[in-house]
């Protein structure tokens, strides 16, 4: 009897009928609790970390110097902040290995209401722990660290969609 349970067992297993979940999801998503940077330095070169903006909603955007949407997006972005000054703060996540031309980027778009972020792409894992897949890729993050609302690339409008969404979920 236990030989007949165990062959209909494998039987089952090797259709994939008990496969395994896979170990580890890339990604995020709404409801999940936000990773923390693990190499992200600040515009003067200081280590930051997410866990710097606790207590705090958190609107963070990840980019790149060569991305062409990041242009578009990081000064609408930079110009919704101000209106969320005391409700958020705003992240730019500059995700390339030459750090320089992030700040460079960053300079040229005159972007000054955002904390600034750099990852170095080969010594950072948290871009794929976001699995973000486009450039830019925005994410909302309450004050307890759980990521409230995904926005994916950058079209004309949408800051406008941003700041309601953001009147939406922060608290007057």
């Amino acid at each position: 009897m236990f030989m007949r349970h165990f062959v209909a067992v494998l039987a089952f297993a090797s259709m994939g009928i008990f496969a395994a979940p896979p170990a580890h999801a890339e990604g995020v998503n709404v409801g999940d609790r936000a990773a923390d940077f693990d190499v992200g330095k600040s515009e003067a070169g200081k280590d930051i970390r997410l866990k710097d903006f606790k207590g705090k909603w958190v609107v963070m955007t990840f980019g790149a110097h060569w991305c062409k949407p990041c242009a578009n997006e990081l000064p609408a972005w930079d110009g919704v902040a101000p209106a969320f000054k005391d409700k958020a703060i705003f992240v730019a996540v500059n995700i390339s290995n030459k750090i320089d031309d992030g700040k460079k980027f960053n300079k040229k778009l005159k972007i000054k209401n955002m904390t600034k972020v750099y990852l170095p792409q080969d010594k950072s894992a948290t871009d794929d722990q976001y699995d973000t897949g486009t450039f830019p890729s925005t994410f909302v993050i309450d004050p307890k660290g759980v990521i409230r609302f995904i926005h994916k690339g950058y079209e004309t409008g949408d800051a406008d969609k941003l700041s309601k969404k953001l009147t939406e979920l922060l608290p007057e």
